[in-house]
């Protein structure tokens, strides 16, 4: 179950199948989506909207997914955004890379619905904390 039913995810998938998969999937399990089917409209719809987290997937057209990371990371407006990363490239190598350029999590497709939801669930709780949401507390 989602943590916080009104969190808006952004999805930068370029596959339509997937992307409707995870739009609806997520929908269903509480949340707002918004999709983005390439990097450069995926960065701009995050530098925008400022989504609670970002769905990225790395090989995408017009910017690759490690570029659109790098930069939402380096922005202040953008740079506590949890990004959870969402690709077939399954290499130490990407997985390092991915990391090292901000990304908070990294999940190799294919992948299980329950994984992604707990990732995504886990990720915003963080942040949630991390930004001094309240929690609140049993007296």
């Amino acid at each position: 179950m989602a943590l916080d039913h009104r969190k808006l995810i952004l999805i930068v998938e370029d596959e339509p199948d997937l992307s409707r998969l995870l739009e609806f999937y997520l929908q269903h399990c509480g949340y707002d989506t918004l999709i983005a089917h390439d990097g450069q409209r995926g960065f701009e719809q995050a530098s925008r909207r400022w989504p609670d987290l970002i769905i990225l997937d790395l090989m995408l057209p017009r910017m690759h997914g490690l570029e659109v990371c790098r930069l939402l990371k380096s922005n202040p407006h953008t740079a506590h955004i949890p990004i959870l990363i969402l690709t077939a490239l399954e290499t130490d190598e990407y997985r390092q890379r991915g990391l090292a350029v901000g990304a908070d999590s990294y999940l190799v497709k294919p992948f299980d619905a329950g994984k992604l939801l707990s990732r995504v669930d886990g990720l915003l709780a963080k942040n949630q904390a991390t930004r001094g949401g309240h929690v609140a507390t049993v007296s």
